[in-house]
């Protein structure tokens, strides 16, 4: 009796382990790509965390969140809180549900993005009366502002060093695309155009920014590579395109679309130029950030 529990106790433990190391398996060969956007239900909005490998949708409906940005180790999410008067920047565990508010005025602070290194998270305020860029903790402590210009600084986005933020800004007259080196406050010029230049990306390798304008008429999506400085469009339909954000892989660039009153979101490969919509359902997607890969 003993020697057949054991054997059984055995077996059973065989079982465990193979199951582990098929799931490992099955990982490696097939990993996660989760994503995290804004929709909108019954008018109004909720982000939507979803697993495109598993499809596993997890909704966070609770308070009017929106810009979702994840954290380094995908774990957590840096959001916009829509308050009754203004907006404050929060963090929310995946796995907790814990939220910690970041900021706590009746002011404006939105379009918060964390930094690849995990230590800050950059965001755009008017606490100070002009909209300019504050970076935090992702604990709430030791908030600094970065810029500090009479004009409106919007839409921070993080080099992949960490070192500076490319930023939004009417500075210059119009919107156009400037980086701040954070550890001199160096403020670089980097489009200048007539038309608007907005929502600016870095792609994962340093050498390029992705952002939105109004360069052909409609909103599209150009490249900004840097070490040139010349700008070449990605996506120019008749459309309105938005939004767009790398791939963690850097082959790609998701971006949002206005299509026949909502708005998808579409992927082009950076390579080839090839356009197809990203499969998250038939939902009303928007602001999508992607976990890292």
């Amino acid at each position: 009796m003993r020697r057949s529990l054991l054997l059984l106790a055995g077996l059973i433990l065989t079982c465990a382990l193979l199951l582990m190391l098929a799931r490992f398996l099955l990982e490696t060969a097939m990993p996660s790509a989760v994503v995290a956007y804004m929709s909108l239900e019954s008018g109004l909005p909720v982000v939507v965390v979803q697993d495109l490998k598993h499809n596993l949708v997890k909704r966070l409906d609770f308070e009017f969140f929106t810009e979702p940005s994840f954290s380094p180790d995908g774990a957590r999410l840096a959001l916009t809180s829509y308050l009754r008067f203004g907006s404050d920047i929060v963090t929310y565990d995946l796995r907790s549900g814990k939220t910690v508010r970041l900021t706590d005025s009746v002011a404006i602070a939105e379009a918060p993005a964390w930094s690849p290194n995990g230590e800050w998270i950059a965001y755009a305020s008017n606490r100070q009366g002009d909209n300019n860029i504050y970076i935090i903790r992702p604990d709430g402590a030791d908030r600094k502002r970065v810029t500090a210009h009479r004009a409106g600084d919007r839409q921070p986005a993080w080099s992949p060093d960490s070192d500076s933020i490319a930023f939004t800004s009417n500075r210059g007259g119009g919107w156009d695309l400037y980086r701040i080196d954070l550890s001199t406050r160096a403020v670089e010029r980097l489009t200048d155009d007539r038309a608007p230049d907005t929502s600016p990306a870095w792609s994962p390798d340093g050498q390029r920014i992705v952002f939105a304008s109004g360069r052909h008429g409609a909103s599209a999506i150009y490249l900004l590579h840097l070490e040139t400085g010349e700008a070449s469009p990605l996506v120019v339909e008749s459309r309105y395109d938005s939004l767009p954000k790398w791939t963690p892989d850097g082959a790609a660039v998701t971006f949002a679309r206005s299509m026949d009153g909502v708005s998808r979101i579409m992927r082009v490969d950076v390579a080839t130029g090839v356009v197809s919509r990203l499969d998250l359902g038939d939902v009303d997607a928007d602001a999508l950030a992607w976990a890292p890969g």
